[in-house]
């Protein structure tokens, strides 16, 4: 899986944790999806112009998988969960994105500063 845009001038990686209140499986079966069925294993989200925001979630159909290949699905839901909702599925949720001319993925961040840029 690999996050993709329309001309994908900036490429990165992200990371999250897990909420301590809920999970992946617990928001679906909120929302009345057959968990027997539909694992949960990730998510998406799209943020576009004019604050466009969606969501998904990555599931594994468990009845139209076989030994041979996992059926991977995206999830969406009628009643299009906001922007709060989403994020509240985790307790941190961090994503880094680069020029993708340059090579600079595979670089470290070397120091943090602060830039006092109120006046």
């Amino acid at each position: 899986m690999k996050a993709s845009v329309q001309y994908d001038d900036f490429v990165g990686t992200a990371a999250a944790d897990i909420s301590d209140h809920t999970d992946l499986g617990r928001f679906l079966e909120s929302r009345g999806v057959d968990i027997e069925r539909y694992e949960a294993i990730g998510v998406s989200f799209y943020f576009g112009e004019n604050n466009y925001f969606s969501a998904a979630i990555i599931c594994i159909d468990k009845e139209e998988s076989s030994e041979e290949k996992k059926h991977i699905i995206k999830m969406r839901f009628e009643n299009e969960f906001t922007y709060a909702e989403f994020f509240n599925l985790f307790k941190r949720f961090n994503v880094i994105v680069s020029s993708k001319y340059g090579d600079y993925e595979n670089l470290d961040i070397d120091d943090e500063i602060y830039f006092d840029d109120r006046n």
